[in-house]
């Protein structure tokens, strides 16, 4: 399909050289795939990293990090300066599209050539690629480098927008946690930076808004670490409640074309690590336990206990512990996706933004899949995406794409006015330099690509955090609004070649 409308020349410009702060180390991919000459597809960086856990930091270590991929170390693809495509950052050049879902005249999702994409407005197929939070912050170090350098919204927002724009990015978010519309005195700025279109997507956080709301409408707060939070989708109001909010939030968005669609929530309870904590984790027994106040759950999980034959506690299974879990997302994703639907056919519904072990958990990612137009995933905790989970995802997601909603490492050598981070906020990683968090940034990026089934991702976040203790190097820009050249640089490089790299991954099936 070569529908063209408004296209430009996105072009690199100029292109970060690369610094000496990291090794290149000669490898290359199992023998049998066609080469150039002697050299081998890829000549890896070696990246230190460390992990940090229960807020202390790992030593500095390269074990994951020695195959690093970057652009320039992919000795049989040829980078370019620039390339033709859509103001909303789509690609021209792409066969007819199958599998389509949406509306037309808004995005959609389909898949060309065997890759999912977005598929824009103007009728560019997209592979997404932000980030989020894009606001001013609000601590009193942000204010006072805000009022310093911008003095209003109208110029941080102008002087934002195009420096998202000219490093190749084509999405943010505003990112309330009571969902709303960029405010009028950014919107334009930041959504229509010169002859760029920026798409954006919130979130409705369904049922975490019914749980900050519980006091107010039901008379009780919920006990929040004493029980599971996805009990309150069984509770008699839950419906009529996420009816109403999408019913009023959705309006917020009727008739925008840059608006992609709505995540339900972020970052559900549906499974614990090793499935250790109910709480953190759906269980049965969890369940079967809950007292009268949330007898709607408790009621389901007798109903499954019935269903399957499940004679006592005791008898409980492994996998009629998968099964309940899978039942319970089931149930969350229908009521809320129907609701969504409902308020708003224009718009696509791009699941809950699944962490840690429930994007590991096949029953869950399924139910995500059957009722939303895309499986949205939050992936820390590796430095490159896993090739069975990225196997399993395409198998579980079924005829759905997925993105990728929150992923990050930060710099060691960040700093406000000399002073360094401490860093322990947050689950990305630490390396030594922004070079390497671009070098993060290309790697995880190409490796999603050579999926086909991931249509986009989102960088975490636009700001650096700060105060308290949550200063952390997450953000595109310091605290003092300065953004990471070394980072972003590496970044404009690849989504320079974003379209020619899915082209030449596309090439190796």
């Amino acid at each position: 399909m070569n529908k063209l409308f408004r296209p430009f020349l996105f072009a690199a410009g100029y292109l970060a050289a690369a610094a000496a702060c990291t090794d290149d180390t000669t490898g290359g991919e199992p023998s049998g795939k066609p080469g150039h000459g002697d050299k081998p597809e890829y000549s890896y960086t070696a990246v230190e990293y460390r992990k940090i856990q229960s807020g202390s930091f790992k030593p500095w270590t390269t074990a994951d990090a020695t195959e690093t991929r970057t652009v320039r170390g992919m000795n049989w693809f040829s980078p370019v300066d620039g390339h033709v495509e859509t103001a909303w950052g789509g690609r021209l050049d792409y066969g007819e599209p199958a599998s389509v879902t949406g509306t037309e005249g808004y995005f959609r999702v389909g898949k060309a050539d065997g890759r999912w994409y977005f598929l824009d407005p103007d009728g560019g197929a997209v592979i997404l690629h932000g980030t989020q939070h894009v606001r001013p912050g609000t601590s009193a170090e942000h204010v006072a480098s805000f009022n310093g350098k911008f003095g209003n919204n109208a110029k941080w927002s102008a002087e934002t927008g195009a420096m998202l724009a000219s490093y190749g990015f084509n999405y943010i978010s505003y990112g309330s946690n009571r969902v709303e519309r960029f405010p009028d005195d950014i919107r334009e700025n930041l959504l229509n930076p010169g002859n760029r279109k920026m798409a954006y997507a919130e979130n409705l956080y369904l049922l975490r808004t019914f749980m900050w709301d519980m006091t107010a409408n039901l008379g009780y707060a919920f006990e929040d670490g004493t029980y599971n939070r996805l009990v309150l989708a069984f509770e008699p109001t839950f419906q009529s409640y996420v009816e109403n909010l999408a019913r009023e939030k959705c309006a917020l968005f009727a008739g925008d074309k840059h608006f992609v669609g709505y995540y339900l929530d972020n970052e559900l309870p549906f499974a614990a690590y090793e499935n250790a904590d109910a709480v953190k984790g759906i269980e049965l027994k969890h369940f079967l336990s809950l007292p009268d106040k949330y007898k709607g759950a408790r009621d389901f999980a007798e109903a499954f206990m019935a269903q399957e034959g499940i004679a006592s506690t005791e008898a409980i299974t492994k996998a009629n512990r998968e099964k309940f879990r899978s039942a319970v997302a089931d149930h969350y994703f229908q009521v809320t996706s129907t609701a969504v639907r409902k308020a708003d056919p224009q718009h696509l519904i791009l699941g809950s933004r699944l962490h840690d072990w429930s994007k590991y958990t096949q029953g869950i990612v399924e139910a995500c899949a059957r009722y939303c137009d895309v499986v949205s995933v939050n992936y820390y905790a590796r430095w490159q995406p896993e090739p069975d989970f990225m196997a399993n995802l395409a198998a579980w997601c079924g005829n759905k794409p997925f993105i990728v909603t929150e992923f990050y490492v930060k710099g060691a050598d960040a700093n406000y006015k000399g002073r360094a981070y401490t860093n322990t906020d947050g689950g990305g990683w630490l390396v030594r330099t922004q070079k390497n968090r671009g070098e993060f940034y290309q790697n995880f990026c190409l490796r999603l690509l050579e999926t086909r089934n991931c249509a986009g991702w989102m960088h975490f976040e636009y700001n650096d955090g700060y105060g308290g203790t949550t200063d952390s190097n997450k953000g595109l820009v310091s605290v003092e609004y300065t953004p990471y050249a070394d980072y972003l640089n590496l970044a404009r490089e690849l989504h320079t070649n974003l379209y020619p790299l899915a082209s030449y991954y596309d090439g190796e099936r």
